[in-house]
């Protein structure tokens, strides 16, 4: 019989209404130790940047001290949550990275003044080169109607600089859906084997741990990133974790039987779990 991760540190909650989750703290703990999981990870986003849309999402801040009020009010939620069940229950973050030194300070400061378990690096974001355009993926409907296609071009280029940079930056103990745009049907073209390439490249000089998103395979069919570039990064022995991303109670650990009978067959020996 196939073990089964019985575990997942990519979740969302729908803390005090500023997160994208549809269940609360209680809810996802409480399902989470249900399903005999020996840990559940809450990892609300964190994306603060000074060009961030905020029209967009109450999610997203561009004031780091009003950002962190908001994330220490999230935690002791959460510890108090955690206090009513026994299932070990780690806080995280599913970051937005960017390059730009503002953003590092920005970041930087912020996790200074939280008491987190663990950090995910992930982008969401099509941006200009300098930052000083941001649109998130789920939004590309606000993007101009006329945009050309060299301007498409370097707004993509920003989105997997900051997976790139995600991976180099050692801030992260793995790496979320890092092909996300593709669910959009954005750079699905061979023209982006290279860049794709590069990001293989980068996760296996620096063995970052990765995970295999499994919301992918409800919305898309496969997982994030997809199968082949999964293969690639086992071959190269690059650490992999299952991650439900669930936002509601009925995700938690969805696909986990799938990916695992998938990890077995492509003798999958590394594996990443949080050590605290």
């Amino acid at each position: 019989m196939i073990n089964i991760q019985k575990y997942s540190y990519h979740t969302h909650n729908n803390s005090q209404g500023f997160f994208d989750g549809k269940s609360s703290a209680e809810e996802m703990i409480a399902q989470a130790e249900a399903l005999g999981f020996e840990e559940i990870g809450v990892s609300n986003h964190l994306c603060v940047h000074p060009n961030v849309p905020l029209n967009t999402s109450k999610m997203f801040f561009n004031n780091p001290q009003k950002a962190i009020e908001i994330y220490k009010k999230m935690y002791n939620e959460l510890d108090e949550a955690a206090s009513r069940h026994k299932i070990k229950v780690f806080k995280g973050f599913e970051v937005d990275f960017f390059p730009s030194a503002t953003w590092r300070n920005w970041f930087e400061n912020i996790i200074k003044n939280l008491d987190y378990d663990y950090l995910i690096g992930a982008s969401h974001f099509i941006r200009s080169a300098n930052e000083s355009f941001l649109c998130n993926i789920y939004h590309l409907n606000q993007l101009p109607v006329n945009i050309n296609k060299d301007t498409m071009q370097e707004l993509l280029n920003g989105y997997w600089d900051n997976i790139l940079g995600a991976i180099e930056s050692g801030y992260f103990d793995f790496i979320a859906h890092f092909d996300y745009c593709t669910q959009f049907n954005l750079c699905t073209t061979p023209e982006w084997d290279d860049v794709k390439n590069r990001i293989i490249d980068a996760f296996s000089f620096r063995k970052q741990p990765f995970e295999i998103n499994t919301g992918g395979i409800e919305r898309i069919g496969r997982p994030f990133p997809d199968w082949n570039i999964v293969k690639e990064l086992i071959l190269r022995e690059v650490p992999v974790i299952i991650s439900c991303d669930s936002h509601h109670v009925s995700q938690i650990g969805r696909h986990f039987s799938e990916v695992e009978n998938f990890l077995l067959e492509n003798n999958c020996k590394y594996r990443f779990r949080l050590c605290k």
